[in-house]
């Protein structure tokens, strides 16, 4: 069989044979939307807010001050199909342009270039509109509102508070910490304070903290309570296809609509509980653009493989395999004893914003061998990331094979970072 998946903007292709293949996960999802239909999806979700007022009567109650939060470059949300649809029902309420700040929730990331900025914002809005990237470090720029009843400090974007109304653009995809991404995760971690977000991502031990779950998860409740506290007030989250083309659009209150939009995500998405196989297959589409990212893609894959089993995890990492120290460090944390890595992250020792997920990959690793297909990472360059390599999909297959046998199977999971596995 021939079998095409997602790869950045292009795609790879590899044979398997018809006697080896378990399952090819292959969703059922409506054809490719054009821009029209994309626009019309948008715009009815706007003019059908769930458990809200509609942004234009917010506006027109709240029109001095208003802040629109954007997600950043690691996120396949098309911010810049949403904000003209977005920014007219802003300024049909009498909203001035001078009052709308933009701005990009990078939480503890790098900051955007300036053509990753156009990529997100579109150059139009780009131009017109006043665009600030959030700080984390303590300093002028948050405000503290206190703590949640988890014991998180709430340090928040003070642009972002003091606006007199505060919306965000974001989308849906599987999260190994809060289960899903959009709703009140922009604000956690996307606006907060690097103590607030080390506090809310220490809570992972939970076995609630997990891909697909929201309700019962502490992170994602957590995230949800500081949401509240710093006065989110509406958001519009996407469902995207593997070519980031808006599928369905939801509006909202962030708790109401971003639920609405699960429910939607998982019957697109979702995949009841298969027969494990000895090897998977795994394209890390649609959230590819770095190593750490594609292996979210790695939780969907794990309860389809069996223990010891090969996850071939298939992911362009478009930002390249950064240096070595940065690698070394990964494969460091990564190859810690999970329990104690757990202790680390509790005592301050080891951050929660970045070791969180080293404790959720480190618990993989531990389970089964991972082994990249990434034009854009060497076999050295891997194995410093603490995972194996091989130069085509092919050549991973004919090495997983040798281990598990000629008669070994294979599960394909084409869009792995966007695949839910359902309970």
């Amino acid at each position: 069989m021939r079998i095409t998946m997602p790869y950045g903007e292009s795609e790879k292709s590899f044979d398997l044979p018809d006697r080896n293949l378990l399952y090819l996960v292959a969703h059922s999802l409506p054809k490719h939307p054009t821009p029209q239909r994309e626009e019309e999806t948008i715009r009815n979700a706007l003019a059908s807010p769930i458990g809200t007022e509609s942004l234009r009567n917010l506006s027109a109650h709240r029109a001095s001050k208003v802040t629109i939060l954007v997600d950043d470059w690691t996120r396949p949300t098309p911010a810049f199909k949403v904000l003209p649809w977005l920014l007219k029902e802003l300024m049909s309420a009498g909203v001035k342009g001078e009052a709308i700040t933009i701005i990009v929730a990078r939480g503890t990331h790098r900051k955007p270039t300036m053509k990753e900025l156009e990529m997100k914002l579109g150059p139009e809005v780009l131009k017109a509109f006043r665009v600030r990237h959030h700080e984390n470090e303590d300093g002028e720029g948050l405000v503290n509102l206190g703590r949640t009843k988890r014991g998180t400090p709430i340090w928040i974007n003070r642009e972002f508070y003091e606006a007199d109304l505060k919306v965000a653009i974001g989308s849906l995809a599987t999260h190994p910490l809060a289960g899903y991404g959009g709703g009140a995760k922009i604000v956690t971690p996307g606006v907060s304070g690097r103590e607030t977000i080390h506090y809310n991502h220490s809570l992972i031990s939970d076995p609630n903290a997990r891909i697909g779950m929201t309700d019962g998860n502490p992170v994602r409740e957590d995230m949800e309570e500081i949401a509240k506290a710093a006065g989110l007030d509406f958001i519009v989250n996407l469902i995207l296809n593997e070519r980031r083309l808006v599928l369905r659009a939801f509006a909202g209150d962030f708790i109401k609509a971003h639920r609405e939009a699960v429910r939607a995500y998982e019957g697109l998405y979702g995949v009841k509980p298969l027969e494990a196989s000895d090897i998977v297959v795994l394209g890390a589409c649609p959230r590819d653009a770095t190593f750490g990212h594609a292996t979210f893609s790695l939780y969907s894959a794990v309860p389809m493989v069996k223990e010891g089993g090969t996850i071939i995890l298939v992911a362009p990492c478009l930002d390249g395999p950064g240096s070595r120290l940065e690698r070394l460090g990964f494969k460091e944390l990564s190859s810690i004893d999970p329990e104690e890595l757990m202790k680390m992250i509790r005592s301050g020792e080891v951050e929660a914003s970045g070791g969180a997920f080293d404790y959720c990959y480190a618990k993989v690793l531990r389970r089964n061998e991972v082994v990249l297909v990434s034009d854009n990472f060497n076999r050295a360059q891997a194995m410093e990331l603490g995972v194996g390599y091989a130069p085509s999909i092919e050549e991973g297959l004919e090495e997983a094979f040798k281990k598990h046998g000629k008669d070994a199977t294979v599960t394909v999971l084409p869009m792995g970072g966007m695949t839910v596995p359902l309970s």
